[in-house]
């Protein structure tokens, strides 16, 4: 721990900034607490320095997002060799030491401003709040911790002196304590955090009373699942999260695509988006504290006018499988999916490596490329290479509502009325039909003479009440065989269909091809009803993939339901029966052919346990 014990009596501290961006600047000084710690301002600057580990390199900047969570059954590393992507590391690893360092790094900035909070005179319910967020996000580090390494050592004060007849060795808590204490720090941050709501922010990237009691909500849920297994908190995580539910502050976007777009275009959506990590670039391509969302994992690009991105790893044609889609889309090679979350998320498309970039159609299910972060809707230029302005969620609404409906089903050991509720309300939203109704299909009943895909004719989508459908007509032997629907409708209020619309095919070299529309129903999105408790966690399992990927939840989600091994074993089979690419079966499967049980958890760094004589390994390492 010898970083760790050097900053153990320093704080970081962080220049202020005129930006709109909360986090916006970096460290520039190190000061001892007792020079620090004066005026409100210093108080503020050194909150800064407890939220600024969130968009750190080796945290939610890049390592945490991609290297430490791609490889599960939603994401494949491209990459065969050695690393911990693909499951092949050793207690030595890099990356591992600086995660963990870097938390811990986090952790004593926070212990730091709380031993110090006190002696500042200023406006008591901003000192209150400040206190609030610096438990919090002291909490949360430790949360990332535990859940990743297990018993891990809890610290809550700094430590004052170092010298060779003062130890700074610190043992590991055990699991269950250091979650205790995480639950006690975030329960008393959501009481000082009363007044601090999401839209008195207006911004997603300082914690509000709802983001707390969520991410409660979530820290019952690991602590209900293994290896704790302390079923009471499913109980607990229902009452958190329908506080968050009850508050009135959040509501599902009811554009999937927009989340994103926001995102990248920093734009706060606080109903939606309840707690993000920001990033930012300046048009100077110099300035700005930008993260890699979007950029080691994201639709491949060599053309800096769209966005670099390198593609590192692929999204699953796994995941691509298990959005729905409609038996009748004469679409290929992928039939048509009813569920617009499908290829956004799974991008059958990239750009080729020559500038500028030209489009190119994917037919391999498993070399789709991430894209649920598209650099294209950035909107500072020039865009830099290895750098992106991506906003990176934390907790989203939508997976309130998911969360809900898992503690409802294991709490009854079963489905209730909330639990379906809740799952539904996600699921229409990613069909599209959460507020109105949308195009859902089009049938050619005469697919005319004469037609030319070298000249296609227009289809223009009429009446019906609702605007913004499009679509492309698919020819076949001089005749219109089908309609590729590319946009179903808008999704704004006032913009739905209610009742089928006219669909005209217009120019082009042929004639006589007619066809006819049907829009979806309200329910088309829903799960059958009166399904059992197993029938229903596997549904809970599948629509968080579907609607979180890429979100740094689903390796965790694996491990707290014990299913990281049996999954990645089936993916094997996946690949090597859905892949059309012989170099991609290898590749992509190499993460499940290593994975084992000691992936459950991450290895104590062994720099760690050269410095500090009471830290032991885990299991298997």
């Amino acid at each position: 721990m010898k970083q760790l014990k050097t900053l153990i009596f320093t704080i970081l501290v962080l220049v202020t900034s005129s930006c709109e961006k909360f986090l916006d600047t970096k460290p520039t000084d190190f000061i001892s607490p007792e020079a620090y710690y004066n005026t409100p301002q210093q108080l503020e600057i050194a909150l800064n320095g407890v939220y600024d580990q969130l968009g750190a390199n080796d945290f939610y900047g890049s390592l945490y997002i991609d290297y430490l969570n791609w490889s599960t059954d939603e994401s494949c590393d491209k990459n065969a060799l050695p690393s911990i992507r693909t499951y092949n590391y050793a207690a030595s690893e890099p990356n591992i030491f600086n995660l963990w360092r870097g938390l811990y790094s986090a952790i004593n900035r926070a212990n730091n401003l709380l031993a110090n909070i006190d002696k500042v005179e200023m406006n008591e319910a901003r000192k209150k709040a400040i206190k609030g967020e610096a438990l919090f996000l002291r909490a949360y580090y430790y949360f990332i911790l535990v859940s990743n390494w297990g018993d891990v050592p809890l610290i809550l004060e700094p430590i004052k002196e170092i010298s060779p007849d003062v130890s700074t060795d610190v043992a590991r808590a055990e699991t269950r304590v250091v979650y205790e204490q995480i639950l006690k720090d975030m329960k008393e941050a959501e009481v000082l955090l009363d007044r601090q709501t999401a839209t008195s922010l207006g911004a997603g990237g300082r914690v509000s009373k709802t983001a707390v009691q969520g991410i409660i909500g979530r820290v019952c849920l690991y602590m209900a699942s293994y290896p704790l297994r302390d079923l009471s908190k499913y109980t607990e995580a229902i009452t958190y999260l329908n506080k968050v539910i009850n508050s009135q502050e959040h509501a599902l976007n009811p554009d999937y695509k927009q989340i994103f777009i926001n995102y990248a275009q920093d734009k706060y959506d606080v109903k939606e988006s309840i707690w993000e990590v920001e990033f930012m670039r300046t048009s100077s391509n110099i300035g700005g504290d930008g993260g890699r969302v979007g950029n080691n994992g994201g639709i491949l690009c060599n053309d800096p006018q769209i966005g670099t991105s390198y593609s590192l790893a692929n999204a699953s044609g796994k995941l691509f499988k298990l959005y729905q889609q409609d038996p009748n889309s004469v679409v290929t090679p992928f039939k048509a999916s009813f569920d617009i979350r499908r290829d956004w998320n799974c991008a059958n498309y990239n750009y080729t490596t020559a500038t500028p970039g030209v489009f190119t159609r994917i037919t391999d299910p498993y070399a789709m490329s991430m894209g649920k972060y598209r650099r294209e809707y950035e909107l500072v230029f020039p865009k830099n290479r290895n750098s992106t302005p991506i906003n990176f969620p934390i907790l989203r609404y939508a997976d309130i509502l998911l969360m809900l409906a898992e503690a409802e089903n294991e709490v009854n050991n079963g489905p209730t009325a909330a639990a379906y509720d809740a799952i539904n309300q996600v699921r229409r939203r990613g069909y599209g039909i959460l507020e109105g109704n949308v195009l859902k299909s089009i049938t050619v009943t005469a697919g005319g003479s004469g037609y030319s895909a070298a000249n296609p004719p227009r289809v223009l989508i009429t009446g019906g009440g609702g605007s913004g459908a499009e679509g492309t007509a698919i020819i076949s032997n001089g005749r219109i065989i089908g309609v590729d629907i590319t946009s179903r409708g808008s999704l704004r209020p006032g913009t739905y269909f209610t009742s089928a619309p006219t669909v005209t095919f217009i120019g082009g070299a042929g004639s006589g091809a007619t066809a006819t529309a049907t829009i979806t129903q309200s329910t088309d999105a829903d799960l059958t009803p009166g399904l059992g408790y197993q029938q229903f966690f596997q549904a809970i399992q599948d629509e968080r993939a579907r609607e979180l990927c890429f979100e740094s939840l689903r390796r965790s989600d694996l491990i707290r339901w014990k299913l990281l091994i049996p999954v990645m074993k089936d993916l094997i089979i996946d690949i090597t029966s859905s892949s059309t690419t012989t170099a991609l079966k290898s590749s992509l499967s190499t993460a499940a052919r290593n994975v084992d049980t000691r992936h459950y958890l991450f290895p104590i760094p062994i720099k760690e346990i050269s410095l500090n004589k009471l830290l032991t390994q885990n299991p298997e390492w």
